[in-house]
């Protein structure tokens, strides 16, 4: 592990406090300004025109529910099998389950399969329900040579049904591992961004392919 944070630490790049290395940056062995947070959001793609179906069902994203390990604001490095470590200097502007929920909807508006996306709430009534998972939300450390983002999410796709009850049309697990460019924690949240946009592109794939069989 001392390897790794030793090369994480290097100077330009902006440290991060992992573990035992909070007495080292106090020393002042690095030479950079005092020490800013850094607040993060992921990345929105931009809405598309006429994205949305002339005709179609509606949409509501019930709910995006990230494991209890994760659903912190601060960035969550993994260093070990069993080891995690929370960045103080570094997190997102809201809790994670917000920051995936809107991007999310926006790539699932952008689709074109739905007359509308809502949220909970919204006076239109849906006619599918999506329920988002995520089991897996880290900076992997593991390798100090072959750091990456790990986002995983289980999906559900719930239909309503003329009698009043539902069933279930999707159901399925999707994951990435994207290698980070740099050891930063700028890195780590492009990272977030790309293995969203990854598992988003098979999803709206999966649920093209599922709506002609309903």
């Amino acid at each position: 592990m001392k390897t790794m944070l030793a090369s994480f630490l290097r100077t330009p790049m902006r440290p991060m406090l992992l573990g035992g290395c909070v007495g080292v940056l106090i020393t002042g062995c690095l030479s950079r300004p005092a020490l800013k947070r850094e607040n993060f959001a992921l990345q929105d793609p931009p809405l598309t025109q006429s994205a949305t179906a002339a005709q179609g069902d509606v949409l509501q994203l019930r709910s995006v529910k990230v494991s209890p390990i994760f659903a912190v604001r601060a960035l969550v490095y993994r260093t070990g099998q069993d080891s995690y470590e929370l960045d103080p200097y570094a997190g997102f502007l809201v809790s994670p389950e917000r920051a995936l929920a809107i991007p999310i909807r926006t790539y699932l508006r952008n689709s074109g399969l739905f007359k509308d996306v809502v949220e909970p709430g919204s006076p239109i009534k849906p006619d599918e329900f999506l329920e988002i998972q995520v089991a897996e939300f880290y900076g992997d450390f593991r390798k100090s040579e072959a750091p990456g983002a790990v986002l995983s999410l289980h999906a559900i796709l719930i239909e309503s049904v003329r009698d009043g009850g539902s069933r279930i049309v999707l159901n399925r697990d999707y994951a990435r591992r994207v290698p980070l460019k740099e050891n930063t924690a700028a890195a780590v949240v492009a990272g977030y961004d790309e293995a969203l946009a990854q598992i988003m592109k098979e999803l709206v794939s999966d649920l093209a392919a599922a709506k002609p069989a309903r």
